[in-house]
């Protein structure tokens, strides 16, 4: 199993929510399982995020007429509201016998929760339990973003995106047909709203529309999953030190009230550097310990002109603690403290200090990470 999530934790709440979540999509989501398609499409216009042109209001009159006592059509401006929801479109049948509404043109469910989705085609039984949108667009209230060719939902647990894309980046205002900074296409994305997981299937993860990395298989937390144990995303990074370096930091939930992230660099000359952070938070305050060390393979490496640098040792390392309570309202105490092996462990391998990185631990129940990627 390997992990991710929204909201990374790696050394405080700091990492943007697009990032983190990059994988994810909300728990709400209207429609699920459907038809496989075996590959994702490549031009679908859906997948640029394009605001689709809604009916002037007004600008059309509504006219309703029975059939039969049976089917109910309403064409112009529709609205329909039903249990905090609403619906418009250009047109709407809704068939008395099957319990089913069928809306067609501009059609766009808007849910309490403010997750609006948009399609040309929308079918949905008479409860909202089961359906299909077709084709899909769906922008959710934390402004993430998912389209797909076509959406199924199944129980009013189940979700099948086709040959769909997750982005949490805005459109770009001058081009939005523009690749967004970062976005995920799958051929299948299955969304469990009971588990609050997010499967992807043939997914390929894009940079300005560059494809960087492809998986057969991975998953992910839903965007209302605050923390969750797992691998968050990894870090690439390069240095005349230590060579090419790539982190895979994994996030430990240990308890509403503390947690850790334990942070492996990987590199290429000098070896392995082990990372680790513990986050607590106390009625009165707060604690963050962070240490970090490597057995150096090549300390020659901090050598210049045959004379050593602070660098040129076996073992390099270095300990972090810092904390803040509350002794009265008006009051408040702390410290902040570092040891290190030698003065520039911190610069040769590119760690900021805890001051400059962490965040109050009190948030780690609210907006720390959503973790799990797993493949």
């Amino acid at each position: 199993m390997v992990g991710a999530g929204a909201g990374l934790p790696v050394y405080g709440c700091r990492a943007s929510r697009a990032a983190a979540v990059l994988l994810v999509v909300s728990a709400s989501m209207l429609f699920g399982l459907a038809q496989s398609r075996p590959a994702l499409a490549q031009t679908n216009p859906l997948l640029t995020f394009q605001n689709q042109v809604r009916p002037t209001p007004g600008g059309k009159s509504i006219t309703a007429k029975p059939y039969n006592n049976l089917l109910v059509s309403a064409v112009g401006n529709v609205q329909i509201y039903y249990n905090g929801a609403t619906i418009e479109a250009d047109k709407v049948i809704y068939d008395q016998r099957s319990k089913r509404l069928h809306a067609e043109g501009n059609a766009r469910l808007t849910e309490a929760d403010g997750k609006v989705s948009y399609g040309e085609l929308l079918d949905l039984s008479g409860d909202y339990r089961d359906g299909f949108i077709d084709p899909l667009r769906v922008e959710t209230a934390d402004q993430t973003r998912l389209a797909a060719t076509r959406a199924d939902r199944t129980d009013k647990n189940y979700t099948v995106f086709q040959s769909g894309v997750y982005t949490a980046c805005e459109p770009c205002r001058d081009d939005p047909r523009k690749p967004p900074l970062w976005q995920v296409k799958a051929a299948r994305i299955i969304h469990n709203e009971s588990e609050k997981m997010m499967y992807f299937e043939d997914a390929r993860i894009e940079f300005f529309g560059v494809p960087l990395a492809w998986m057969p298989f991975f998953s992910a937390p839903d965007p209302t999953v605050k923390r969750k144990t797992g691998f968050l995303m990894p870090i690439v990074s390069t240095s005349s030190a230590y060579g090419f370096g790539i982190d895979t930091p994994y996030y430990l939930a240990l308890a509403p009230n503390y947690d850790a992230t334990i942070s492996p660099r990987f590199t290429t000359t000098q070896g392995p550097l082990l990372r680790g952070e513990w986050r607590q938070r106390f009625e009165d305050g707060q604690l963050t310990i962070r240490g970090a060390g490597i057995e150096q393979l090549d300390k020659d490496k901090f050598l210049v002109n045959g004379t050593p640098t602070p660098g040129f040792r076996d073992f390099r390392g270095a300990i972090e603690a810092s904390g803040r309570f509350n002794l009265s309202p008006q009051w408040t105490w702390g410290f902040d403290g570092v040891g290190l092996t030698d003065r520039t462990f911190f610069q040769d391998y590119k760690i900021q200090l805890l001051q400059q990185t962490a965040v109050d631990p009190i948030s780690i129940s609210s907006d720390a990470a959503t973790a799990a990627i797993s493949t």
